[in-house]
Protein backbone atom coordinates (compact mmCIF):
# COMPACT_ATOMS: atom_id res chain seq x y z
CA UNK A 1 0.00 0.00 0.00
CA UNK A 2 2.32 2.28 1.24
CA UNK A 3 5.01 1.76 -2.11
CA UNK A 4 1.45 2.01 -4.17
CA UNK A 5 0.97 5.60 -2.96
CA UNK A 6 4.30 6.71 -3.21
CA UNK A 7 4.39 5.54 -7.14
CA UNK A 8 1.33 7.83 -7.19
CA UNK A 9 3.39 10.83 -5.65
CA UNK A 10 6.10 11.22 -7.81
CA UNK A 11 4.09 12.41 -11.21
CA UNK A 12 2.56 14.99 -8.37
CA UNK A 13 5.94 15.95 -7.31
CA UNK A 14 7.46 15.49 -11.24
CA UNK A 15 4.22 18.02 -11.85
CA UNK A 16 4.99 20.59 -9.14
CA UNK A 17 8.85 20.96 -10.39
CA UNK A 18 7.70 20.95 -14.13
CA UNK A 19 5.20 24.23 -12.70
CA UNK A 20 8.08 25.65 -11.06
CA UNK A 21 10.82 25.27 -14.13
CA UNK A 22 8.33 27.16 -16.29
CA UNK A 23 7.57 29.66 -14.01
CA UNK A 24 11.68 29.89 -13.80
CA UNK A 25 12.05 30.13 -17.21
CA UNK A 26 9.10 32.92 -18.06
CA UNK A 27 10.59 35.05 -15.29
CA UNK A 28 14.44 34.60 -16.88
CA UNK A 29 12.69 36.31 -20.37
CA UNK A 30 10.53 38.70 -18.34
CA UNK A 31 13.82 40.22 -16.81
CA UNK A 32 15.68 40.01 -20.25
CA UNK A 33 12.67 42.30 -21.87
CA UNK A 34 13.11 44.50 -19.28
CA UNK A 35 16.65 45.00 -18.77
CA UNK A 36 16.86 45.51 -22.75
CA UNK A 37 13.99 48.24 -22.56
CA UNK A 38 15.50 49.79 -19.99
CA UNK A 39 19.03 49.96 -21.55
CA UNK A 40 17.53 50.97 -24.97
CA UNK A 41 15.42 53.65 -23.14
CA UNK A 42 18.00 55.28 -21.21
CA UNK A 43 20.53 55.51 -24.64
CA UNK A 44 17.70 57.69 -25.93
CA UNK A 45 16.73 59.93 -23.05
CA UNK A 46 17.08 63.31 -23.88
CA UNK A 47 20.26 65.03 -22.04
CA UNK A 48 21.38 68.83 -21.39
CA UNK A 49 18.27 69.80 -22.81
CA UNK A 50 17.46 73.79 -23.29
CA UNK A 51 15.07 75.93 -24.65
CA UNK A 52 16.89 78.60 -26.99
CA UNK A 53 15.01 81.46 -29.70
CA UNK A 54 12.36 82.49 -27.58
CA UNK A 55 10.45 84.88 -29.15
CA UNK A 56 6.59 85.98 -28.82
CA UNK A 57 6.16 83.59 -31.50
CA UNK A 58 8.41 80.93 -31.95
CA UNK A 59 10.90 78.70 -29.97
CA UNK A 60 13.82 75.96 -30.19
CA UNK A 61 14.17 72.33 -28.29
CA UNK A 62 17.82 71.61 -28.12
CA UNK A 63 19.10 68.09 -26.47
CA UNK A 64 21.71 65.13 -26.79
CA UNK A 65 21.27 61.65 -26.90
CA UNK A 66 24.02 58.96 -26.16
CA UNK A 67 22.60 56.95 -28.79
CA UNK A 68 21.46 58.18 -32.42
CA UNK A 69 17.80 58.52 -32.61
CA UNK A 70 14.92 60.02 -34.21
CA UNK A 71 13.23 63.27 -32.64
CA UNK A 72 10.15 64.97 -32.05
CA UNK A 73 7.58 66.74 -30.34
CA UNK A 74 4.21 66.67 -29.08
CA UNK A 75 3.25 70.20 -27.83
CA UNK A 76 -0.33 72.29 -27.31
CA UNK A 77 -1.75 74.86 -25.47
CA UNK A 78 -3.88 72.69 -23.07
CA UNK A 79 -2.01 69.45 -21.24
CA UNK A 80 -3.66 66.55 -24.33
CA UNK A 81 -1.49 68.72 -26.93
CA UNK A 82 -1.91 67.97 -30.10
CA UNK A 83 0.11 68.80 -32.12
CA UNK A 84 3.42 67.82 -33.71
CA UNK A 85 6.73 68.82 -34.86
CA UNK A 86 9.91 67.27 -35.90
CA UNK A 87 13.21 68.10 -36.07
CA UNK A 88 14.65 70.46 -37.69
CA UNK A 89 16.81 68.73 -40.09
CA UNK A 90 14.24 65.76 -41.22
CA UNK A 91 11.81 68.76 -42.10
CA UNK A 92 14.77 70.44 -44.16
CA UNK A 93 15.74 66.66 -45.74
CA UNK A 94 12.21 65.82 -45.91
CA UNK A 95 13.30 62.49 -43.89
CA UNK A 96 12.96 61.15 -40.70
CA UNK A 97 16.64 59.53 -39.60
CA UNK A 98 18.10 58.91 -36.04
CA UNK A 99 20.68 61.43 -35.00
CA UNK A 100 22.32 62.34 -31.54
CA UNK A 101 22.07 66.31 -31.87
CA UNK A 102 18.16 67.40 -31.97
CA UNK A 103 17.08 71.02 -32.41
CA UNK A 104 13.14 71.12 -32.43
CA UNK A 105 11.42 74.88 -33.58
CA UNK A 106 8.25 75.52 -33.37
CA UNK A 107 7.15 79.26 -34.70
CA UNK A 108 3.63 80.97 -36.02
CA UNK A 109 3.04 80.48 -31.99
CA UNK A 110 0.30 83.30 -29.66
CA UNK A 111 2.67 85.87 -27.63
CA UNK A 112 2.42 85.43 -23.96
CA UNK A 113 0.57 82.20 -23.94
CA UNK A 114 2.01 78.94 -21.91
CA UNK A 115 2.30 75.77 -23.74
CA UNK A 116 2.69 72.05 -23.29
CA UNK A 117 5.01 69.84 -25.05
CA UNK A 118 6.46 66.25 -24.22
CA UNK A 119 9.45 64.80 -26.30
CA UNK A 120 9.48 61.87 -28.13
CA UNK A 121 12.72 60.48 -28.45
CA UNK A 122 12.99 57.06 -30.37
CA UNK A 123 10.25 54.62 -28.82
CA UNK A 124 9.72 56.49 -25.72
CA UNK A 125 8.04 59.54 -24.84
CA UNK A 126 9.78 61.75 -21.69
CA UNK A 127 7.70 63.94 -18.84
CA UNK A 128 8.21 66.58 -16.42
CA UNK A 129 7.48 63.71 -13.50
CA UNK A 130 4.50 62.37 -15.25
CA UNK A 131 3.03 65.50 -16.73
CA UNK A 132 4.11 67.66 -19.86
CA UNK A 133 6.81 70.41 -20.02
CA UNK A 134 5.64 74.38 -19.79
CA UNK A 135 6.80 77.21 -21.60
CA UNK A 136 5.80 80.84 -22.00
CA UNK A 137 6.13 82.68 -25.00
CA UNK A 138 7.36 86.33 -24.60
CA UNK A 139 5.58 89.62 -25.48
CA UNK A 140 5.52 91.23 -29.16
CA UNK A 141 7.92 94.01 -29.12
CA UNK A 142 7.12 96.99 -31.19
CA UNK A 143 10.18 98.72 -31.79
CA UNK A 144 13.22 97.04 -33.98
CA UNK A 145 16.52 95.94 -32.75
CA UNK A 146 19.20 98.44 -32.97
CA UNK A 147 22.09 95.54 -32.78
CA UNK A 148 21.99 94.65 -36.66
CA UNK A 149 25.55 92.28 -36.49
CA UNK A 150 25.89 88.63 -37.18
CA UNK A 151 28.05 86.43 -35.87
CA UNK A 152 29.23 83.98 -38.65
CA UNK A 153 31.89 80.89 -38.50
CA UNK A 154 32.62 77.47 -39.10
CA UNK A 155 33.26 74.00 -37.03
CA UNK A 156 35.40 71.23 -37.75
CA UNK A 157 36.94 68.07 -36.02
CA UNK A 158 40.18 68.05 -34.59
CA UNK A 159 41.03 66.25 -38.19
CA UNK A 160 39.81 69.17 -40.30
CA UNK A 161 36.74 68.25 -41.42
CA UNK A 162 33.41 68.96 -40.66
CA UNK A 163 31.23 67.35 -38.00
CA UNK A 164 28.31 64.95 -38.80
CA UNK A 165 26.11 66.19 -36.25
CA UNK A 166 27.02 69.80 -34.57
CA UNK A 167 24.97 72.89 -32.42
CA UNK A 168 26.17 76.43 -31.39
CA UNK A 169 24.38 78.25 -28.99
CA UNK A 170 25.26 82.07 -28.13
CA UNK A 171 24.82 83.98 -25.19
CA UNK A 172 25.96 87.33 -23.51
CA UNK A 173 25.41 88.48 -19.75
CA UNK A 174 21.75 89.36 -19.50
CA UNK A 175 20.57 88.01 -22.53
CA UNK A 176 18.59 84.59 -23.74
CA UNK A 177 20.14 81.71 -25.40
CA UNK A 178 20.44 81.37 -29.04
CA UNK A 179 20.89 78.11 -30.92
CA UNK A 180 21.71 77.28 -34.69
CA UNK A 181 22.97 73.94 -35.91
CA UNK A 182 25.71 73.82 -37.83
CA UNK A 183 25.74 72.83 -41.78
CA UNK A 184 26.94 70.37 -43.18
CA UNK A 185 30.04 72.09 -44.29
CA UNK A 186 30.20 72.98 -40.77
CA UNK A 187 29.45 76.75 -41.32
CA UNK A 188 27.05 78.71 -38.48
CA UNK A 189 25.25 82.03 -38.90
CA UNK A 190 24.03 83.99 -35.86
CA UNK A 191 21.77 87.35 -36.32
CA UNK A 192 22.02 89.45 -33.30
CA UNK A 193 18.78 91.69 -34.40
CA UNK A 194 16.60 88.69 -32.80
CA UNK A 195 18.55 88.23 -29.76
CA UNK A 196 16.49 89.76 -26.50
CA UNK A 197 17.22 90.33 -23.01
CA UNK A 198 17.13 88.26 -20.48
CA UNK A 199 12.93 88.60 -19.30
CA UNK A 200 12.13 89.09 -23.12
CA UNK A 201 10.89 92.28 -22.45
CA UNK A 202 13.21 93.64 -25.09
CA UNK A 203 15.99 93.24 -27.54
CA UNK A 204 19.52 92.96 -26.12
CA UNK A 205 21.60 96.62 -25.58
CA UNK A 206 24.95 95.73 -26.15
CA UNK A 207 28.55 98.02 -26.71
CA UNK A 208 31.96 97.92 -28.15
CA UNK A 209 33.09 96.15 -24.61
CA UNK A 210 29.92 93.77 -24.79
CA UNK A 211 31.63 90.05 -24.81
CA UNK A 212 29.28 87.08 -26.38
CA UNK A 213 29.85 83.50 -25.38
CA UNK A 214 29.68 80.92 -28.02
CA UNK A 215 28.94 77.04 -26.78
CA UNK A 216 29.79 74.26 -30.09
CA UNK A 217 29.19 70.79 -29.50
CA UNK A 218 29.61 67.75 -31.34
CA UNK A 219 28.74 64.13 -30.61
CA UNK A 220 31.35 64.06 -28.18
CA UNK A 221 33.40 67.16 -28.11
CA UNK A 222 32.79 70.35 -27.04
CA UNK A 223 34.32 74.23 -27.62
CA UNK A 224 33.82 77.17 -25.95
CA UNK A 225 34.47 80.97 -27.50
CA UNK A 226 34.55 84.21 -26.42
CA UNK A 227 34.15 87.17 -28.75
CA UNK A 228 33.27 90.77 -28.70
CA UNK A 229 31.13 93.28 -31.27
CA UNK A 230 35.06 93.85 -32.23
CA UNK A 231 35.32 90.54 -33.91
CA UNK A 232 32.03 90.12 -35.46
CA UNK A 233 30.70 89.06 -38.76
CA UNK A 234 33.80 86.40 -39.11
CA UNK A 235 35.42 84.78 -36.49
CA UNK A 236 38.19 82.45 -37.18
CA UNK A 237 37.61 78.75 -37.53
CA UNK A 238 36.41 76.43 -34.30
CA UNK A 239 37.99 73.52 -34.15
CA UNK A 240 35.66 70.91 -31.37
CA UNK A 241 37.73 70.03 -28.06
CA UNK A 242 39.68 73.41 -28.06
CA UNK A 243 38.55 76.69 -26.55
CA UNK A 244 39.14 80.23 -27.81
CA UNK A 245 39.08 83.79 -26.73
CA UNK A 246 39.25 86.28 -29.57
CA UNK A 247 38.67 89.36 -27.00
CA UNK A 248 42.55 88.56 -25.65
CA UNK A 249 45.18 90.39 -27.87
CA UNK A 250 47.76 87.77 -26.81
CA UNK A 251 49.49 85.62 -29.40
CA UNK A 252 47.52 82.26 -29.47
CA UNK A 253 48.67 78.90 -27.89
CA UNK A 254 47.42 75.63 -29.25
CA UNK A 255 45.57 73.83 -26.77
CA UNK A 256 45.67 70.26 -25.66
CA UNK A 257 42.66 68.35 -27.14
CA UNK A 258 39.84 67.46 -24.92
CA UNK A 259 40.62 63.68 -26.15
CA UNK A 260 43.96 61.77 -26.66
CA UNK A 261 44.29 59.85 -30.21
CA UNK A 262 43.41 62.33 -32.18
CA UNK A 263 45.79 62.33 -35.70
CA UNK A 264 48.51 64.61 -35.29
CA UNK A 265 48.00 67.94 -37.86
CA UNK A 266 51.54 68.80 -38.91
CA UNK A 267 52.49 72.35 -40.38
CA UNK A 268 53.28 72.47 -44.29
CA UNK A 269 56.52 74.14 -45.34
CA UNK A 270 57.91 76.80 -47.47
CA UNK A 271 54.77 79.63 -49.10
CA UNK A 272 52.28 77.62 -46.79
CA UNK A 273 54.00 78.93 -43.98
CA UNK A 274 52.62 82.05 -42.87
CA UNK A 275 55.84 84.70 -43.76
CA UNK A 276 56.31 88.61 -44.41
CA UNK A 277 59.03 88.50 -46.85
CA UNK A 278 59.15 92.64 -47.14
CA UNK A 279 60.14 94.07 -45.39
CA UNK A 280 62.85 92.96 -43.90
CA UNK A 281 63.79 93.43 -40.04
CA UNK A 282 64.75 97.42 -39.90
CA UNK A 283 64.31 97.67 -43.33
CA UNK A 284 64.71 101.37 -44.70
CA UNK A 285 62.23 102.80 -47.88
CA UNK A 286 62.22 105.87 -49.65
CA UNK A 287 58.80 105.18 -51.60
CA UNK A 288 56.30 106.32 -49.13
CA UNK A 289 54.25 103.89 -50.38
CA UNK A 290 56.04 100.19 -50.61
CA UNK A 291 55.33 97.36 -51.59
CA UNK A 292 54.62 94.87 -49.22
CA UNK A 293 54.75 90.80 -49.21
CA UNK A 294 54.84 87.58 -48.25
CA UNK A 295 53.10 84.10 -48.00
CA UNK A 296 50.23 82.08 -46.50
CA UNK A 297 48.01 79.33 -47.34
CA UNK A 298 46.79 79.59 -50.48
CA UNK A 299 43.77 81.57 -51.11
CA UNK A 300 43.96 82.26 -47.48
CA UNK A 301 42.86 85.38 -46.08
CA UNK A 302 45.63 87.66 -44.76
CA UNK A 303 44.55 90.79 -41.80
CA UNK A 304 46.90 93.25 -42.76
CA UNK A 305 47.81 96.23 -40.40
CA UNK A 306 49.96 99.26 -40.56
CA UNK A 307 51.00 100.81 -37.60
CA UNK A 308 51.17 104.52 -38.56
CA UNK A 309 49.75 108.54 -37.60
CA UNK A 310 47.13 107.41 -39.24
CA UNK A 311 46.61 103.00 -39.17
CA UNK A 312 45.53 101.66 -42.34
CA UNK A 313 43.53 98.17 -42.00
CA UNK A 314 42.87 96.01 -44.67
CA UNK A 315 42.74 92.18 -45.93
CA UNK A 316 43.90 90.72 -49.10
CA UNK A 317 43.97 87.27 -50.57
CA UNK A 318 47.15 84.88 -51.39
CA UNK A 319 47.06 83.67 -54.73
CA UNK A 320 46.66 79.40 -55.50
CA UNK A 321 50.61 79.65 -54.59
CA UNK A 322 50.33 81.08 -51.73
CA UNK A 323 51.79 84.80 -52.57
CA UNK A 324 50.19 87.59 -51.18
CA UNK A 325 51.35 91.69 -51.97
CA UNK A 326 49.84 94.74 -50.89
CA UNK A 327 50.41 98.88 -51.83
CA UNK A 328 49.02 101.04 -49.61
CA UNK A 329 46.75 103.59 -51.64
CA UNK A 330 48.33 107.21 -49.56
CA UNK A 331 51.60 107.26 -48.76
CA UNK A 332 52.85 106.56 -45.29
CA UNK A 333 54.57 109.83 -43.12
CA UNK A 334 57.99 109.72 -42.74
CA UNK A 335 59.52 107.87 -39.65
CA UNK A 336 59.16 104.21 -38.45
CA UNK A 337 56.21 101.91 -38.83
CA UNK A 338 55.35 98.39 -38.23
CA UNK A 339 53.22 96.46 -39.88
CA UNK A 340 50.90 92.98 -38.89
CA UNK A 341 49.65 90.42 -40.43
CA UNK A 342 46.99 87.95 -39.31
CA UNK A 343 46.22 84.73 -41.33
CA UNK A 344 45.21 81.06 -40.43
CA UNK A 345 48.23 78.16 -40.22
CA UNK A 346 47.93 74.55 -41.52
CA UNK A 347 46.57 73.54 -38.46
CA UNK A 348 43.75 75.85 -38.37
CA UNK A 349 45.53 78.33 -35.48
CA UNK A 350 45.36 82.54 -36.02
CA UNK A 351 49.01 83.86 -36.41
CA UNK A 352 50.08 86.78 -36.03
CA UNK A 353 53.44 88.45 -37.37
CA UNK A 354 54.85 91.70 -37.08
CA UNK A 355 57.48 93.82 -39.00
CA UNK A 356 59.26 97.14 -38.22
CA UNK A 357 60.49 99.45 -40.81
CA UNK A 358 61.37 103.24 -41.20
CA UNK A 359 60.00 105.34 -44.47
CA UNK A 360 61.82 108.56 -45.65
CA UNK A 361 60.66 111.77 -46.63
CA UNK A 362 61.49 111.52 -51.09
CA UNK A 363 63.38 115.03 -50.38
CA UNK A 364 65.60 113.70 -47.45
CA UNK A 365 66.42 110.81 -49.00
CA UNK A 366 70.20 109.53 -48.27
CA UNK A 367 70.66 108.09 -51.36
CA UNK A 368 70.99 109.69 -55.04
CA UNK A 369 69.59 107.37 -56.73
CA UNK A 370 66.02 108.08 -57.29
CA UNK A 371 63.44 105.54 -56.05
CA UNK A 372 61.60 103.73 -58.55
CA UNK A 373 57.75 102.76 -57.91
CA UNK A 374 57.01 99.58 -59.35
CA UNK A 375 53.60 99.16 -59.53
CA UNK A 376 51.63 96.00 -59.62
CA UNK A 377 49.84 94.64 -62.82
CA UNK A 378 48.14 91.83 -61.81
CA UNK A 379 46.81 92.36 -58.18
CA UNK A 380 44.44 95.10 -57.96
CA UNK A 381 44.78 97.84 -54.96
CA UNK A 382 42.53 96.41 -51.97
CA UNK A 383 39.94 98.81 -50.57
CA UNK A 384 40.73 99.29 -46.58
CA UNK A 385 37.88 98.07 -44.28
CA UNK A 386 38.16 97.53 -41.14
CA UNK A 387 39.32 94.51 -40.09
CA UNK A 388 39.14 93.25 -35.96
CA UNK A 389 42.86 92.57 -34.97
CA UNK A 390 42.01 89.10 -33.48
CA UNK A 391 44.59 87.13 -31.57
CA UNK A 392 42.58 83.64 -30.00
CA UNK A 393 44.10 82.32 -26.79
CA UNK A 394 43.33 78.74 -26.63
CA UNK A 395 42.84 76.52 -23.13
CA UNK A 396 41.98 72.99 -22.55
CA UNK A 397 38.08 71.83 -23.17
CA UNK A 398 36.94 69.92 -20.05
CA UNK A 399 34.59 66.81 -21.10
CA UNK A 400 30.70 67.64 -21.95
CA UNK A 401 28.64 67.35 -19.10
CA UNK A 402 24.73 67.78 -18.92
CA UNK A 403 23.73 71.13 -17.56
CA UNK A 404 20.32 72.76 -17.70
CA UNK A 405 19.45 76.62 -18.53
CA UNK A 406 16.67 78.03 -16.72
CA UNK A 407 15.57 80.57 -18.49
CA UNK A 408 12.90 83.71 -17.16
CA UNK A 409 9.37 82.98 -18.12
CA UNK A 410 10.04 79.24 -18.57
CA UNK A 411 9.64 76.18 -16.64
CA UNK A 412 13.36 74.67 -16.81
CA UNK A 413 13.18 71.09 -17.03
CA UNK A 414 14.51 69.16 -14.73
CA UNK A 415 17.74 66.88 -14.73
CA UNK A 416 17.90 64.07 -15.43
CA UNK A 417 14.33 63.21 -16.97
CA UNK A 418 12.50 61.18 -14.20
CA UNK A 419 9.42 59.67 -16.11
CA UNK A 420 9.22 57.60 -19.36
CA UNK A 421 5.85 56.50 -21.04
CA UNK A 422 6.97 53.57 -23.10
CA UNK A 423 5.45 53.07 -26.37
CA UNK A 424 5.19 49.58 -28.53
CA UNK A 425 8.21 48.40 -26.30
CA UNK A 426 10.89 45.86 -27.36
CA UNK A 427 9.69 42.45 -28.94
CA UNK A 428 12.14 39.18 -27.91
CA UNK A 429 15.18 38.87 -29.67
CA UNK A 430 17.09 35.74 -31.25
CA UNK A 431 15.82 31.91 -31.53
CA UNK A 432 16.99 31.11 -27.85
CA UNK A 433 14.53 33.86 -26.16
CA UNK A 434 11.74 31.95 -28.17
CA UNK A 435 12.76 28.53 -27.14
CA UNK A 436 13.11 30.11 -23.73
CA UNK A 437 9.43 31.09 -23.58
CA UNK A 438 7.88 28.03 -25.76
CA UNK A 439 9.59 26.05 -23.37
CA UNK A 440 8.47 27.65 -20.21
CA UNK A 441 5.15 27.25 -21.53
CA UNK A 442 5.35 23.43 -22.48
CA UNK A 443 6.92 22.67 -18.43
CA UNK A 444 4.12 24.50 -16.94
CA UNK A 445 1.22 23.00 -18.94
CA UNK A 446 2.80 19.53 -18.41
CA UNK A 447 3.08 20.06 -14.68
CA UNK A 448 -0.22 21.24 -14.32
CA UNK A 449 -1.83 18.26 -16.85
CA UNK A 450 0.48 15.62 -14.08
CA UNK A 451 -0.48 17.47 -10.91
CA UNK A 452 -4.32 16.97 -11.77
CA UNK A 453 -4.18 13.49 -13.10
CA UNK A 454 -2.29 12.05 -9.84
CA UNK A 455 -4.87 14.76 -7.54
CA UNK A 456 -8.04 12.47 -9.81
CA UNK A 457 -6.02 8.82 -9.06
CA UNK A 458 -5.77 9.94 -5.26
Amino acid sequence: MKNQLFNKRIPTILGIGLVILGVILTSVVVKIQTSLRSKASNSQKPQNVKVTNLSDNSFTITYQTDAAATGSINYGKRKELGNTELDDLDKEKGDFSPKNIHSISVKKLSPNTEYFLVIISGENTFLNNGVPFRIETGPNISSPSALQSKIKGKVVLPDGNPPIDAIVYLSSDNSQLLSTVVGKNGEFNFSLKQLRSEDLGSYFKSDENTSFKLEAIGKSLKSTVSTSLNNLDSIPTITLSNDYDFTDTSIPVASKSAQSGFPSISIKSGKSKPQILTPKKDQEFTDQQPQFRGTALPNEKVQIIIRSPQDLKTEVIADSNGNWTYRPPTALSPGQHTITILTRDASGILTTLTQSFTVFAESTTPSATPAIKITPTSTPTPTITPTPSLSPTITSSPTPSPTLIPTVAITPFPSPISTIETKGGLSPTGSSQILIVIGGIVATMTGIVLFLLTRTIL
